[in-house]
């Protein structure tokens, strides 16, 4: 039978026996009082869990609060923040940000999950300054992710000492630690608890209300940015419908209750479509439009899978130094940057799958995760990426590892349950020389790796089991140490727990051991300090004085993080905004080509790819095309068009002509350009195929041609082809530009096409309102057909004439899903407003067996 659905009898009461608890508090009998006493200490045992949690959570970030610094490692620095801010300031100017305009050549941002434009914890961006409110909401979520499973294992009727022990070993596990800079999975896997805790309550009573808020968790959930911690969620749930098909409530047949249970799975599911409606159309549409859409490779696909051999890294951090090669990088799975949760979770989970009879739902868990998470290691992962929905748009297998380490946690916390009842019923002999002879052999262990660490590193090496790497064996020693060492003690407490029947001491003390344990992580996460981080590289400055129509390119050899850079004074920090990596444009509001981006549109990759595979950035006029005026290269560029205007080496020693041939970061100017708007007058119509290799060649002209997929429609003054204006220059001036509308003023003495090297997506309209004397008094909008045009930009075809011209990003989807999830959340209020209250089953009564 399902643990979830019929906990173990580890109750705060046992039912029935009100009497013993009238006793025991020193009270008349009487129903009632007990019930309100036991939910008083309830309370009262819940806030002091709280404070447990949030005084670890604060003294484990506590490196943070000597400053004004901002969480910055990994993907948080490059990946997480700009976005962030730019998403953030944009709201504060009553600039919503469905589009931004500053990387891909424009680009959907609001469809993207993994901004978290919904997600509720992000209003404390409006509450408190961006960076505390950035690294607020990091910490604040190892707060609720230990505190959500506390309530889980209270849920199945845990004491409070074991439901603590289990959320301590979430909160300061490998995992979250590492994913603290993947916000993205962060946000999304702390609520896994609660959304198992009321689809277990709709369960055991069905009807509307915790179907309703199991929805709503996992639209929370999927507003966190994590899609696939939602996918992983989902199969929880479903899996939770077999475990068991039997629940103690009403004689039914088997079909009935299947039939029952998927009911409540669909009404669920419908739920959280209908809640997140408006970012999961519109999320949707994107997905189709993206690389992700068509699928990625199986290798790409399955870059960070989780080695076999990995799970020695559950009690050694880092034993084959992964983070210590660079070359290890991409090849073995560092997308966690350590796994380790020691050797009680693991204890205790033990003593739970020998001890309990109602383990089959989570050795089920476990054996999705692993068979998941091991991505290329699983000779059937092959069939997973090629039929299961979505899976081939899916990268890093080694994330599903959250549920293990969400089981482990659960299960540790029954165990030291299953531990507690034991001690309490005198039956723990074999547990008692159990443990014993494992603390001895435990602490012989540790006696003998002290002892002999010499000698150890000595014969590993002979053997060719140790690295070459004497620093690395070293450390892995001192970690074998010290997990002997803690095994031997937290084996100490469970055999001194066992025998005295686990009075509060003894409790408190293996809480504490485990946080001392676990807070071997602590300090392990990169920061730097707030106003350093959002200073402006002298080349930002200089670019972001020009007001001007262009966009900017990083040659993608500067921007690898892989490739060497001379700055003078290198610093982590120097070195990231030194390489001038396109999202970090994005904090400063300046255009560029590129970004970086999980869901980058299929055909902007494409012809981005065509450009930068280019044998030199001359080789085509692809750089005309993007409207490109600044380049920042580390190579040295010989054309007479690009003027050099500045180079990072003051303070580097050597003659300023040798450095600049050096990998110095260098600025460049090209002398003539286009902007991001111009006229043409002549196209070819070409199919999507041919297109690229069209514009790869030297001999296609930008400023001459344009290259459609369809015939053009014109639109405009009713003035015949070719006729004159008052002047014989087409003209263009930029009006204004936010996040969801560029306004020009233009005028064409010709039939001409609008070509602006902006991103072609559904959703955008342009509207035209003839300007100039030949205009009617009260001219007004009318929309225009916006081509696609040069394969992923935009073109307007336009008769002779002076027009205002303005591209407005109206998404359907976003409107749509809008709607939906408004009427949803209005008719759920209705709904629960009107309803006839009813007597409700109490708590105690769902089954627990």
């Amino acid at each position: 039978m399902c643990p979830l659905l019929t906990a173990p009898s580890m109750r705060l009461r046992p039912p029935g026996k009100m009497e013993e608890a009238s006793k025991e508090f020193n009270l008349p009998l009487g129903r009632g009082k007990i019930k309100r006493l036991i939910s008083q200490k309830a309370k009262s045992a819940n806030f002091l869990a709280g404070l447990v949690f949030f005084f670890s959570m604060l003294l484990f970030f506590s490196d943070l609060f000597s400053g004004r610094f901002i969480l910055s490692e990994r993907d948080l620095g490059p990946y997480f923040i700009p976005p962030r801010f730019f998403g953030v300031e944009s709201i504060k100017n009553g600039d919503f940000p469905l589009w931004n305009p500053y990387q891909f050549t424009g680009h959907p941002f609001f469809a993207n999950p993994q901004h978290a434009l919904l997600y509720p914890l992000n209003l404390l961006f409006f509450l408190l300054p961006f960076d505390l409110a950035f690294n607020m909401i990091i910490i604040l979520h190892f707060f609720l992710g230990g505190f959500f499973i506390y309530l889980l294992l209270r849920e199945l009727r845990a004491r409070w000492s074991s439901a603590l022990t289990a959320g301590l070993i979430f909160m300061l596990s490998g995992y979250l630690l590492s994913i603290h800079s993947l916000l993205n999975s962060l946000l999304s896997i702390v609520w896994t608890p609660l959304i198992i805790i009321f689809f277990r309550r709709a369960l055991a009573d069905p009807g509307l209300k915790n179907e309703i808020i199991t929805g709503l968790f996992m639209a929370i959930s999927f507003f966190g940015g994590g899609v696939e911690i939602v996918y992983g969620n989902f199969l929880i749930l479903w899996l939770m419908l077999f475990f068991p098909l039997a629940l103690k409530l009403a004689p039914e047949t088997l079909w009935e209750k299947i039939w029952k249970r998927s009911k409540i799975f669909v009404i669920t599911s419908l739920t959280f479509i209908l809640f997140s409606a408006a970012q999961l159309l519109p999320f949707g549409e994107l997905y189709g439009y993206s690389i992700r859409g068509p699928g990625i490779s199986f290798a790409e696909a399955t870059i960070w899978s989780f080695a076999p051999r990995d799970f020695l890294l559950f009690f050694l951090p880092d034993a084959y130094g992964y983070f210590l090669d660079a070359q290890k990088y991409w090849t073995s799975q560092c997308w966690l940057k350590t796994l380790y949760v020691g050797g009680l979770p693991f204890l205790l989970s033990v003593f739970y799958f020998l001890l309990s009879r109602e383990r089959g739902y989570y050795l089920v868990l476990i054996f999705l995760s692993f068979f998941l998470a091991l991505g290329h290691f699983n000779p059937f992962y092959p069939l997973v990426f090629k039929y299961l929905p979505f899976f081939s748009g899916l990268r890093y297998p080694v994330k599903f590892l959250y549920i293990f380490f969400l089981v482990l946690a659960i299960t540790a916390g029954l165990g030291l349950e299953k531990l507690l009842t034991y001690a309490s019923a005198g039956n723990h002999k074999k547990i008692k020389y159990f443990l014993t002879t494992a603390a001895l052999i435990c602490g012989s262990l540790l006696l003998f790796t002290v002892g002999g660490e010499k000698m150890i590193g000595q014969f590993l090496q002979q053997v060719g089991l140790a690295s070459s790497n004497t620093t690395l064996l070293l450390v892995n020693i001192k970690n074998t140490q010290r997990l002997f060492f803690y095994l031997t003690i937290f084996l100490l407490i469970l055999r001194f727990g066992q025998e005295w029947i686990w009075p509060k001491w003894i409790s408190a003390l293996l809480v504490l051991f485990l946080i001392f344990d676990l807070f071997g992580h602590m300090g392990f996460f990169g920061k730097e300090k707030t106003k350093d981080f959002f200073q402006k590289t002298r080349i930002m400055e200089i670019i972001s004085a020009d007001k001007g129509f262009y966009r900017t390119f990083t040659t993608p050899r500067t921007a690898s993080l892989d490739s060497p850079l001379l700055i003078p004074d290198p610093t982590p920090l120097k070195f990231l905004q030194e390489k001038h990596l396109s999202s970090m444009f994005l904090i400063h509001k300046i255009p560029h080509i590129w970004g970086i981006e999980v869901l980058p549109i299929k055909r902007g990759a494409d012809l981005y790819r065509a450009f930068i595979t280019s044998p030199s950035l001359t080789a085509t006029n692809l750089l005309y095309l993007y409207g490109i005026k600044y380049v920042i290269s580390t190579g040295s560029i010989e054309d007479e068009n690009f003027e050099l205007l500045y180079a990072e080496i003051k303070g580097l020693p050597g003659k300023e002509e040798e450095l600049l041939k050096k990998d110095t970061v260098k600025l460049y100017r090209l002398r003539h350009f286009l902007p991001r708007a111009w006229f043409v007058e002549k196209y070819k119509i070409l199919p999507e195929k041919d297109i690229i290799p069209t514009l790869r060649d030297k001999n296609f002209h930008p400023a001459q041609m344009v290259i459609l997929e369809e015939e053009p429609s014109w639109a405009g003054n009713p003035v015949p082809s070719g006729s004159a204006l008052n002047s014989a220059e087409n003209k263009l001036t930029l009006i204004q530009e936010r996040n969801n509308q560029l306004v020009l003023r233009v005028s064409c003495a010709h039939d001409s096409l609008l070509v602006l090297s902006d991103t072609y997506y559904p959703g955008w309209k342009a509207f035209i309102r003839p300007t100039g004397a030949s205009a009617a008094p009260a001219a007004k909008n009318f929309s225009a057909k916006i081509l696609r045009a040069n394969y992923n930009f935009r073109a307007l075809a336009l008769r002779a004439g002076a027009y205002e011209i303005t591209f407005s990003y109206e998404p359907l989807s976003f409107k749509l899903g809008l709607c939906l999830s408004l009427l949803w959340g209005v008719g759920i209020f209705i709904y629960f407003f009107f309803k006839p209250s009813a007597n409700a089953r109490p708590r105690d009564s769902l089954p627990l067996r």
